[in-house]
């Protein structure tokens, strides 16, 4: 059987309820809106980006890196505000660091916290940007766990290979590979991972 997928929408779900539960004094959604009522504080996800994954794990599936966003903001008339959001940046760095989210993804990598640019629409609030990295495969995995698992690994050395040579083929036991030698000379020798 492979690795299970991952659904991007219902890790858009997942996360949000996640953040839901963690900061139940804010008002979470994914997204931002650029006009319109913000209710504060808030916490906007969103999927920055996403690229290919550096590991094949050998079942037709693509891993991705996912980079996340998210956006908390509270209104600058709350006392201290710009503290206020400094401070939730620093409570949403450590609930999202090594967390899955309930999710068949990796541990989820805390990258960093940045002040945002101003933005005409978003004045009166103070926010920043929290953006954290995990990765996941994409489409079904190729083996469906039906068949038979090979029980016996023979090793043939080239050039004599192929049902012609199957008895010159050596059985792989307890993980160790036979060596062919050549007048004492050992012409292969590596070991398995």
């Amino acid at each position: 059987m492979g690795i299970e997928q991952i659904d991007i929408s219902k890790a858009h779900e997942a996360i949000v309820q996640k953040f839901k539960e963690a900061f139940p004094a804010c008002s979470v959604g994914d997204y931002r809106r650029e006009s319109g009522r913000v209710v504060a504080p808030a916490l906007a996800l969103e999927l920055a980006h996403v690229e290919p994954g550096e590991k094949d794990p050998g079942t037709g599936q693509l891993e991705i890196n996912m980079r996340w966003v998210v956006y908390p903001l509270i209104h600058f008339r709350v006392k201290d505000a710009a503290r206020e959001v400094a401070a939730l940046v620093c409570s949403l760095a450590k609930f999202i660091d090594g967390n899955r989210f309930g999710l068949p993804v990796s541990a989820a990598k805390f990258i960093g916290g940045y002040p945002e640019d101003f933005k005409p629409s978003k004045d009166g609030y103070e926010e920043w940007r929290v953006e954290f990295e995990f990765s996941g495969m994409l489409g079904e995995s190729i083996w469906t766990g039906e068949g038979n698992t090979p029980q016996t690994v023979f090793l043939g050395y080239s050039p004599l290979i192929g049902a012609d040579h199957e008895l010159e083929y050596q059985v792989v036991t307890d993980g160790e590979i036979p060596t062919q030698e050549s007048g004492g000379q050992v012409i292969a020798e590596f070991e398995l991972p």
